[in-house]
């Protein structure tokens, strides 16, 4: 962790985004959810600041137990699945007997 500490709000300074959201609510039939449109911006937004390393490094924090299911979610969503099933390939392929692969030393 980067020594930072947050509570169950994230607030930022919104000028411009907050007259969009307000501009969309009044204008929108039925309104907008405008507290749901800013978690999933904020998702598609921490998903987009992942590079390859930073997805790995996630994943094997998640292996590890050391953060929840859920945050690795947010982080990786549908990757999550992805990674368990290659690396469960993996193992598999490791624990295969190779020896019926390897060509007889005459060719055949």
């Amino acid at each position: 962790m980067s020594g930072s500490s947050y509570d169950e709000t994230i607030q930022f300074r919104a000028g411009a985004e907050k007259e969009a959201a307000e501009l969309l609510d009044e204008v929108h039939i039925g309104g907008v959810n405008v507290s749901e449109l800013a978690r999933t911006g904020l998702v598609e937004m921490l998903r987009r600041s992942l590079d390859e390393q930073d997805e790995i490094t996630v994943y094997e924090r998640y292996s590890r137990g050391e953060i929840d299911e859920d945050v690795a979610r947010v982080l990786l969503g549908e990757k999550i699945d992805q990674m368990e099933a290659e690396k469960d390939a993996f193992e598999s392929a490791m624990e295969r007997d190779t020896s019926a692969f390897l060509a007889d030393s005459d060719g055949e």
